[in-house]
């Protein structure tokens, strides 16, 4: 069973509650302190700053899955900290100070130029076609991804909805879930994570889809994903010598896909 992040449980909250309750208030201020000291954080001063009781602030923890405050509260700390480490580890790729700024950007700009033709290098145009047809051909065609690769595949999602072509993207982690269990026999499956850190959150999902007669496709950067033999076709993005570049790589792939449906069948 995926462990969803506090902030993945505070956006679910928000997003599937449509009336001014204070539960979405609660989350709504707590998603604004992400940025924040977690630490800091007190049930009085969440109470005070929300309008609400300390009481109703417990509730909301409980709701949201925990015992006490201060379980969700080290809930916080932790996610903050563990963001804290992803930004750290992808921002030194494009360091800028004013000294450096023409030489960082032109070495950054350099490694995107790199990643952009080793996609070129990979680029099979039959494949592009076939998976056109599929996503045409199909009835029921599923987009699963998150962060930026999700953001892409909404994009995605509605170019081809201007092409009279209906595909499922569910934004956020637990709607994603939820149309996993959904899915009907012999849909079209495509999952983009560059990295392949999407897995960690779904395998046990994806073991499940192998056995309800769906095509999978795999889009990502990383060769060396073991996942990927589940998959019945993968797509591979190319190499690239920072680890920033792979969404600029996947863009560059979606921006093709859609140009060669657009021609194929708009």
């Amino acid at each position: 069973m995926e462990k969803t992040s506090i902030v993945g449980k505070l956006q679910d909250l928000v997003i599937s509650t449509t009336d001014e309750s204070i539960n979405t208030t609660i989350a709504q201020i707590l998603l604004k302190k992400v940025g924040h000291n977690a630490a800091e954080i007190t049930i009085e001063s969440l109470a005070e700053e929300c309008f609400t009781s300390t009481a109703s602030v417990s509730r909301f923890s409980k709701k949201l899955g925990y015992s006490k405050f201060s379980d969700m509260k080290q809930a916080f700390i932790e996610y903050q900290s563990e963001t804290k480490k992803f930004i750290n580890k992808n921002n030194f790729e494009l360091a800028i100070s004013e000294a450096t700024v023409d030489q960082a950007l032109e070495k950054y700009i350099h490694h995107i130029t790199l990643a952009f033709q080793s996609v070129q290098k990979r680029l099979d145009l039959a494949q592009i076609d076939q998976l056109c047809q599929r996503i045409h051909d199909t009835e029921n065609v599923y987009f699963f991804g998150t962060h930026s690769s999700g953001l892409l595949l909404e994009q995605l999602q509605y170019l081809l909805f201007s092409c009279g072509k209906y595909v499922t993207y569910f934004n956020g982690r637990m709607n994603q879930r939820k149309a996993f269990r959904q899915i009907p026999q012999n849909s079209l499956v495509i999952i983009l994570s560059t990295e392949g850190n999407y897995f960690l959150k779904f395998s046990d999902l994806l073991f499940d889809l192998s056995s309800n007669a769906s095509y999978t496709l795999l889009i990502t950067q990383n060769e060396e994903l073991k996942i990927a033999n589940i998959f019945d076709e993968v797509l591979l993005l190319g190499n690239s010598p920072i680890k920033k570049a792979a969404p600029y790589q996947a863009q560059l792939l979606i921006d093709i896909l859609y140009s060669r449906y657009y021609q194929l069948y708009a």
